[in-house]
């Protein structure tokens, strides 16, 4: 019999980002995947927000930043599951654009995602792994000490293997919820936004027209070349169109050199779906018509229509969307991750998102409970934490959902009158179109106190650490992440240092030792000296012992050739942690466990570490 730690049902986003983070720990892993290829026509496209942080944390932060340089970023879902053996990257949307009907008419808001609103700062190698593609999982046995899972292998023999932990990364459809959970009693149901409709998904791969393959088409007299001409027709960003009568999502996606596109167009009752491509080229038809007079006079009274023949169909058919999340998220050692556990519509991009947070979530708590000797109510503990912090960030995923969802699905033609001018005369104020970005997509959750929650709030706990570039002595620049969760399998721990102090670096790796906490937890590797203090310090060469971090201005890092993602900066940090802060306590997820101003703060809060983690035996 086969044995591992964990196994992975699902090769897609959730279930590949799952497998590298604990690969990067050493937790040996299994991938059951059904499929016996990867799919070349994607319903997800793309991932958002802090989900691009994660990704760099997969170890694929250098070639990102290397490919597109500006630190406007977004993982490739048209073949993340081929990330065991390379991952593909592009530009992300950029910018997020709401219009009325369609993306030719002007936008009346929009939302800059090349700006630093979630103060992640992105804009390594990887552990190589296979997964074991076209395995039919059948069934499993669930025992005190882990789970024997039964399964078909790409030949048709039955394979058996016994593993610590199963996790359901097999979408809403899958086998581990629909046929091992849900006789449990576990099942999806509606969330926040109580939102269910059926809308059309197309694909396009569009080609270039060109003088020789369209000689007769009307901008080449203007000089227009075939990539002003795809500029002109499918424009950059992603596209939010409401139309009372048939809303709208439509933008690019795809690596750099490839022309990809998304639509998805809502279907109504009176709606015939017997040709779905037909119904398609209906609807889109006339959004690739220009009125000749907004590109030139001389071609006023005429329309200038986009080559059909060079936009290629590859995927279109209806979905029915939904939200959904489940209401519980584990029973005892099988968990479920992504779709398995949640479905958001394609209003707001969180479905693949959300699912790479789950994976990142998950995978340190596994490799916590695998290296530990943890009890049963320990392990209840930590995944009914886990549990409840997923839904926390479900819900609020779905409120974004929500408020993108509202204004494309707006049916009244009042109230989108209003909304629209109401948002043309705000996106005239430069201050209030910052304040409702930051309000709609900025870094503000944070973590509420729940059962099993490995964070004390009433100490700081709960927020997201944000990420700045530092950089030590006279060394080159580095993400804050790389630096100061070096191992996911363990806490952080930032000494601020401020001014010319001078720190005991091995006092307080002493003092670490001392806390005697299990399994590695807390280390003397944990440490990271920060200095933040805007009066210059002691030379670096009459402090060799003392080897602080210094955060990076805009100003160091172009002198140092790197382009930083617009709105970085290196204040961040400090105004997140306050002017008080002295040590803090970083999960591997980049959430702030607690926050101390002094060591006798800072060893009350290691002990409440060390009472979650409590050894004593079962009552």
């Amino acid at each position: 019999m086969e044995e591992t730690t964990v196994v992975i049902v699902g090769a897609g986003p959730t279930g590949l980002a799952l497998a590298v983070n604990l690969g990067r720990m050493n937790i040996k892993t299994v991938i059951l995947e059904m499929e016996l290829e990867v799919s070349e026509d994607p319903r997800g496209i793309a991932i958002a927000g802090d989900a691009v942080r994660i990704s760099y944390q997969l170890g694929i932060g250098d070639a990102l930043v290397a490919k597109i340089g500006s630190g406007k970023a977004t993982i490739s879902m048209f073949k993340f599951r081929r990330l065991c053996s390379q991952l593909l990257w592009w530009p992300d949307t950029g910018t997020l654009y709401f219009h009325h009907k369609t993306f030719q008419n002007p936008p009346f808001m929009n939302f800059d995602l090349n700006h630093d609103h979630l103060q992640q700062t992105v804009s390594n190698a990887i552990n190589q792994f296979q997964p074991n593609y076209g395995c039919e999982v059948l069934d499993r046995v669930e025992e005190e000490a882990g789970v024997i899972v039964h399964y078909l292998d790409n030949n048709g023999d039955k394979r058996v293997i016994r593993t610590s932990w199963l996790v359901g990364a097999d979408g809403k459809r899958g086998i581990v919820r629909k046929k091992f959970l849900e006789p449990e009693g576990i099942r999806q149901e509606v969330g926040l936004y109580d939102h269910v409709s059926t809308w059309i998904a197309a694909n396009f791969d569009i080609a270039l027209p060109s003088p020789a393959t369209h000689p007769d088409f009307p901008l080449w007299k203007l000089g227009y070349t075939p990539e002003q001409v795809y500029e002109l027709f499918w424009p950059a960003g992603f596209h939010f169109c409401n139309d009372i009568k048939r809303p709208a999502v439509s933008g690019r996606f795809g690596p750099k050199g490839v022309r990809f596109w998304r639509h998805e167009y809502s279907i109504e009752p009176e709606d015939n779906l017997d040709d779905p491509v037909h119904h398609l080229w209906a609807q889109f038809g006339s959004w690739l018509d220009i009125p000749g007079s907004r590109i030139s006079d001389t071609l006023s009274g005429t329309t200038v229509a986009y080559p059909q023949d060079c936009v290629k169909v590859v995927r279109c058919r209806p979905f029915t969307f939904s939200t959904k999340v489940v209401n519980r998220w584990y029973c005892r050692r099988t968990l479920l991750v992504g779709d398995a556990a949640h479905v958001f519509p394609p209003f707001g991009g969180q479905g693949i998102a959300s699912g790479i947070r789950d994976a990142q979530a998950l995978s340190w708590r596994l490799t916590f409970l695998s290296r530990l000797p943890v009890t049963r109510s320990v392990r209840e503990k930590v995944l009914t934490g886990w549990a409840h912090e997923r839904r926390q960030v479900c819900d609020h995923a779905t409120k974004l959902t929500k408020i993108n969802g509202s204004i494309t699905n707006q049916r009244s033609a009042i109230l989108a009158f209003f909304y629209r001018s109401l948002m043309r005369l705000l996106w005239y104020v430069p201050t209030m179109v910052r304040m409702i970005t930051r309000s709609a997509i900025g870094d503000t959750f944070r973590y509420q106190m729940c059962e099993g929650g490995l964070m004390l709030r009433e100490k700081g706990g709960g927020y997201k650490l944000p990420q700045i570039w530092v950089r030590r002595g006279k060394g080159d620049p580095e993400l804050s992440d790389e630096v100061f969760i070096s191992d996911m399998g363990r806490l952080a721990l930032i000494v601020i240092v401020r001014g010319d102090e001078q720190v005991d670096e091995a006092g307080v790796a002493k003092f670490i030792e001392g806390t005697e906490l299990p399994g590695g937890i807390l280390t003397p590797e944990s440490i990271t000296l920060l200095h933040l203090d805007n009066r210059k310090a002691a030379p670096y060469k009459s402090n060799p012992s003392q080897l602080k971090y210094r955060p990076c201005s805009h100003a160091d890092l172009l002198a140092e050739g790197v382009r930083p993602i617009n709105g970085y900066d290196e204040k961040s940090l400090e105004r997140r942690i306050g002017k008080a802060a002295k040590y803090v306590i970083v999960r591997p997820d980049f959430y702030i466990h607690s926050i101390a101003s002094d060591e006798e703060e800072l060893l009350k809060n290691v002990q409440e570490i060390a009472r979650y983690f409590e050894l004593a035996e079962d009552k």
